[in-house]
C-alpha cells in the first residue's frame, strides 16, 4: 500500500523550497530566459544560497554531510522548486543524481575525496557525460554491437586512462567541477558491457568544453559539447575501481525529471484557471464557459495522473523494488503530461498565450524538452516492450 501523506519532515522542507523558490527564484527566472548569454547570467548567487539552505547537496548520504532523504522527499521538494521555474530547479537538482551516483557506486576513496569536496563548496556542481554526436538513447537499445553505441574511448596507459572522443548535449557540464565520463573501455564488446565510467575533474589536461549549446526552453540547464584530447585521467578516478559498468544507474535521474515535469505541469495548470477566472467573455469569465472547463478538467485529470504514477515510482524505489517498466512508462507519461497540460493552458490562454510576457509560452517551451531527456519516448517505449516480453515468457505478465 502507498501512503501518499507526507510526513511532518517532508511538510516543513515543503515549505522551506516553496518560501525559497517564491523569493529567490520567481524573480529572476523571466531574466534568466531571456539571456544572451547563459554563462555570463548563470545565476550563482541563487545557487549559493540554496546550497547556504541544504539543497545542493540533499543527494549525498549522512555519513557524508548530506540528509540521506528518499525519494519521496525529493519529489517534494523538486515540486516547489519546479512551480516557480525548472530551469533554477534543475541547477539545485542535477547534483542530487550524481552525488547519489557516487555515493552508490564509487570506492571509500573516491567517496572521501569528491563527496567531501562537493559538500564544502557552494558552487561545486556535478554532471555526468553519456550522450555523444551518434550515440544518444539508442546506446543500450536496439543495437547494443561492439561497433555500436559510445564511441568515446578511454586507454589505459600507465597510472592514466587516456580519453579520446566527444560527449554533447551534456546537462550543467559546462558549470560543473566534475563530471562522471561513460567511455569504452573495451571495443570488442557491446555498450552495456565494453563501457566504464570515469570521475573528470574540469581541470583536467586535455579536457576542454567546445561549446555551450543553447535551447528553445529548459535554457539554464545549460548544456555543452565536451572533447577529450588525450585528456588523462588518473587510475584511481575509475568509478568503481575496475573496468566495465559500475552497475546500474538507478532510478535517480528519471524521478528527478519526472517530478521537474509535474512541477511545470502543476504551474500551467494554475496560470490556465486563473487567466480563465479573470478573463471576461460575454460577460462572464471564461472559467464557466463549458469549453474552457472541459479543457481545465482534462489538465487536472492528466496531472493527477502523473503526480500519482510519479509517487507510486518514487515509493517503489524507496522499498528497493526494482521495477524497470515502471520506471520508463513514469518518464514517458509524465515528460507528456507537462507537454500537453502546456499546450492546453496555452489554447486556454487563446491569442494571449504566445505573447512573450504571457508566462505560459515559456511552459511550452520548457515542456517541449523535457521528451528528449533520460531517452527518447520511442526508445523508453521499445525498453518497455521487451520488458513485458520477459514477463510474459516467465509467467508473471502485469503481476
Amino acid at each position: 500500500m502507498i501512503d501518499f501523506d507526507l510526513t511532518d519532515e517532508q511538510k516543513a522542507l515543503q515549505k522551506m523550497a516553496r518560501d525559497f523558490a517564491e523569493r529567490e527564484i520567481r524573480p529572476i527566472a523571466e531574466k534568466l530566459d531571456r539571456s544572451q548569454n547563459l554563462l555570463q547570467d548563470f545565476p550563482w548567487d541563487m545557487l549559493k544560497k540554496a546550497s547556504k539552505l541544504g539543497l545542493r547537496t540533499v543527494g549525498l548520504p549522512k555519513e557524508y554531510g548530506g540528509p540521506g532523504f528518499d525519494f519521496r522527499t525529493w519529489v517534494v521538494i523538486i515540486d516547489e522548486l519546479a512551480y516557480c521555474d525548472i530551469s533554477c530547479s534543475k541547477i539545485i537538482t542535477q547534483s542530487w543524481r550524481g552525488a547519489h551516483r557516487i555515493a552508490h557506486q564509487g570506492t571509500k576513496e573516491q567517496k572521501d575525496r569528491f563527496l567531501s569536496a562537493f559538500r564544502d563548496d557552494d558552487t561545486y556542481l556535478l554532471s555526468g557525460a553519456r550522450t555523444e554526436p551518434n550515440a544518444g538513447s539508442d546506446t543500450h537499445l536496439p543495437y547494443d554491437v561492439p561497433e555500436a553505441g559510445i564511441m568515446l574511448t578511454a586507454k589505459r596507459e600507465g597510472n592514466y586512462y587516456a580519453l579520446n572522443g566527444r560527449k554533447h548535449f551534456i546537462s550543467m557540464a559546462p558549470v560543473a567541477k566534475l563530471v562522471t565520463v561513460t567511455a569504452r573501455t573495451d571495443k570488442t564488446l557491446p555498450p552495456s558491457k565494453g563501457c566504464s565510467a570515469f570521475l573528470v575533474p574540469k581541470d583536467t589536461p586535455g579536457f576542454r568544453i567546445a561549446s555551450i549549446q543553447d535551447k528553445v526552453g529548459y535554457r539554464f540547464d545549460v548544456q555543452g559539447e565536451l572533447d577529450f584530447d588525450n585528456a588523462k585521467v588518473p587510475v584511481e578516478n575509475l568509478l568503481g575501481g575496475k573496468e566495465g559498468p559500475a552497475g546500474p544507474e538507478g532510478p535517480a535521474g528519471r524521478i528527478e525529471l519526472c517530478a521537474q515535469s509535474m512541477g511545470l505541469a502543476r504551474a500551467a495548470l494554475d496560470a490556465a484557471i486563473k487567466y480563465a477566472n479573470e478573463r471576461i467573455q460575454g460577460g462572464r469569465p471564461i472559467i464557466q464557459h463549458q469549453a474552457v472547463a472541459m479543457m481545465l478538467a482534462e489538465m487536472y485529470q492528466t496531472l493527477q495522473a502523473g503526480r500519482s504514477l510519479l509517487w507510486r515510482m518514487a515509493s517503489t524505489a524507496d522499498m528497493g523494488q526494482d521495477d524497470h517498466a515502471l520506471l520508463l512508462a513514469t518518464k514517458s507519461f509524465c515528460t507528456e503530461a507537462a507537454l500537453k497540460i502546456s499546450l492546453t493552458a496555452m489554447e486556454v490562454f487563446g491569442g494571449s498565450g504566445v505573447m512573450r510576457e504571457m508566462p505560459v509560452q515559456k511552459y511550452v517551451r520548457d515542456a517541449m524538452v523535457l521528451q528528449h531527456l533520460e531517452d527518447t519516448q520511442q526508445i523508453s517505449r521499445i525498453k518497455i516492450g521487451q520488458v513485458l516480453e520477459s514477463r510474459l515468457k516467465e509467467g508473471r505478465l502485469s503481476r
